[in-house]
């Protein structure tokens, strides 16, 4: 199918011809919906390189979100725990597991009053949370600290504007995923026609796929 449907004209094209339509604006009001079903798609195609998508603490052991990313996946760090003195070297690695920010607050406002252990394991567990627009981490981090970010990327909707304020003809989803931006269209062409057995078939055709693309 992607061979039949390289970008957004053909896309349009597509789904005029299946329904019998000749409403640009509609077809794209309805992939405008699907694009918000699909937001959070778990695709192969969207994940970084956790090996090379790295990012470096600040003086408060902070790093910045990436202004790419959707949500995380897995952060980690090799033992470089910064430049500053008593920073932990090479190695231990340490696992993050996500936390909420309340709770992450309140664990670095007693992280002085817990003994500091020896002879750990090679690879541990330690916490990350989101707080305010930065992320911080449990052991916490000194200034220079390189965290490896394994994440779900963003990517731009058809017919938006990129940063050179071109028209967005495509996207990974689009290339990797076509089925999902059909089904979708169809089941939210056939929802704004107030047609509810067609729009809920295609609604299931949606989700099988979504699940199957998923399953990777």
């Amino acid at each position: 199918m992607s061979t039949m449907i390289p970008d957004a004209t053909a896309l349009v094209a597509y789904i005029e011809s299946f329904t019998g339509s000749s409403d640009d604006q509609e077809i794209k009001e309805c992939i405008f919906l699907t694009e918000m079903m699909l937001r959070n798609i778990e695709l192969p195609a969207l994940r970084t390189n956790p090996w090379t998508t790295i990012g470096t603490s600040n003086q408060y052991g902070q790093v910045p979100i990436p202004a790419d990313m959707n949500r995380p996946i897995l952060f980690f760090n090799q033992g470089t725990g910064g430049a500053a003195q008593g920073a932990n070297g090479p190695g231990p690695w340490i696992v993050y597991d996500r936390i909420g920010d309340r709770d992450m607050i309140g664990d670095q406002m007693i992280e002085n009053l817990y003994l500091k252990p020896l002879n750990i394991p090679q690879v541990y567990r330690g916490k990350f949370s989101e707080v305010g627009q930065k992320y911080e981490f449990l052991p916490g981090l000194t200034a220079g600290a390189i965290i490896n970010m394994y994440y779900f990327t963003t990517w731009p909707f058809l017919f938006s504007t990129d940063s050179n304020n071109n028209p967005v003809t495509s996207n990974v989803v689009l290339q990797s995923f076509p089925e999902g931006y059909v089904y979708g269209t169809l089941h939210n062409y056939y929802l704004k026609r107030k047609m509810p057995d067609d729009a809920t078939g295609w609604l299931g055709k949606f989700q099988l796929a979504w699940d199957t693309v998923e399953d990777q």
